[in-house]
């Protein structure tokens, strides 16, 4: 039986209705309006506390204020409050260097390095055809002293600027420690390719990648390489990625284009869950020889994303240490006056089921910790202590040899039918 309301109950329903949705949206925007006036009042106390200690600063310090020292340190200190380890403000010389480095192309001595334990500069890594090189700088040399200045002196970081930023042909002098011997050299800056990936065939077949970053020009390295060794009598290849930590992601698809079927490799999501395709691979022909990847606590971003498609997509085998886990996205904010931030604002998500990695890393078939020297050298494989260089060519091995018995017992059984 159908039941008819009133006109009158009808408005006064609406009515109703009408006054829970702006009691509800009155409430929401009240809320939202209050905690927006608690970030300001929140952050006027933080500038008014600044500026407090600024002025107690200037006035009874013994000690003067390097301004442009104190605004990096300000806005630097601003990113670290973040949770975001991708997060970094850069400095002109700092991002002008950053940006040269991920192109593949750099003005420099060539010198890579690291804060030793004495507080003096370690050089890890000299890059080849650099000044540095040229002259026969050696990874293990320490730098003592800058100019004429102790690195102890000067400290760490003042050092260190000194001897990576410069335009070309401007000149640094220091001083060299090697086994107890001092030497000093007087070096020129210059221009020069950045190392990014090389090969050596080794003897059993294994075709030996050795990556030392990933920058704008890794792929079409990669592929060149692969072009040269297209008559010899590869068994399978071997990605070492120990050690390389890249947010450079625009080489990724080129790196794998020669190993993974066409598809989608990952997607990056952002915080309005937007997304973007990061890396794919065009289809065509693709090698389907065995590969396995050599990794460790410190293969992180883009390296971590190459070897989880190399594992997932192209039936790689991982051995060594669990990876960094750092996979996330980051984009670069330029100011008017060359400095620069980057922050993290998206998540890279793998296409394939089980191949997310951020926070957790990568985790390898074959667990082998490894506190030594990595082997500079992968031909002496069998005589190296490098046991992760070791378990590697032992799997492509292993891989080879069965694929070539499953061929030999398929061809003897067609030859019997």
């Amino acid at each position: 039986m159908n039941r008819k309301i009133s006109v009158g109950i009808a408005i006064s329903i609406a009515a109703i209705a009408c006054a829970v949705t702006f009691v509800i949206t009155m409430t929401v925007s009240l809320n939202n309006y209050n905690d927006k006036i608690a970030d300001v009042q929140q952050r006027g106390e933080i500038y008014t506390k600044l500026q407090e200690i600024d002025a107690y600063v200037r006035n009874y310090s013994l000690y003067t204020i390097d301004d442009e020292q104190m605004k990096t340190g300000v806005y630097s200190g601003y990113l670290t409050c973040m949770n975001d380890s991708g997060a970094r403000y850069y400095t002109t010389d700092e991002y002008y260097y950053k940006t040269r480095l991920e192109s593949g192309n750099i003005v420099g001595l060539g010198l890579v390095f690291e804060k030793e334990e004495s507080g003096y500069i370690k050089i890890t890594e000299v890059y080849a055809g650099s000044p540095a090189a040229n002259e026969g700088i050696l990874p293990g040399d320490v730098i003592i002293s800058v100019e004429g200045v102790s690195v102890l002196e000067s400290g760490y970081a003042a050092a260190s600027e000194q001897l990576r930023y410069g335009d070309e042909g401007t000149r640094r002098r220091f001083t060299v420690r090697r086994d107890g011997e001092e030497m000093e050299y007087d070096l020129a800056r210059a221009a020069f390719g950045v190392p990014t990936v090389e090969a050596v065939l080794l003897d059993n077949g294994i075709l030996f990648f050795t990556f030392s970053s990933i920058n704008e020009t890794t792929g079409s390295k990669l592929n060149e390489l692969m072009l040269q060794y297209t008559e010899s009598p590869v068994t399978g290849y071997i990605f070492d990625l120990r050690g390389v930590s890249s947010g450079v992601y625009g080489s990724v698809s080129e790196i794998l284009t020669r190993f993974a079927e066409e598809g989608e490799i990952a997607t990056a999501v952002y915080k309005n869950n937007s997304t973007r395709i990061v890396a794919q691979t065009p289809g065509g022909d693709f090698t389907k020889l065995p590969i396995s990847i050599i990794m460790d606590e410190k293969t992180g971003g883009s390296a971590e994303l190459v070897a989880e498609a190399l594992r997932d997509h192209a039936d790689g085998v991982t051995v060594g240490e669990t990876t960094m886990g750092s996979g996330t996205l980051q984009e670069t904010r330029t100011f008017n006056d060359g400095t620069a931030i980057e922050i993290s604002v998206a998540v890279i998500h793998p296409s394939a089921e089980k191949g997310f990695y951020n926070n957790t890393g990568i985790t390898p078939e074959f667990i082998v910790e490894y506190d030594g020297e990595i082997e500079t050298d992968p031909t002496l494989y069998a005589s190296s202590g490098d046991i992760q260089l070791k378990k590697a060519v032992e799997v492509i091995s292993s891989k080879a040899a069965a694929a070539a018995e499953a061929a030999q017992n398929a061809a003897e059984t067609v030859s019997n039918s």
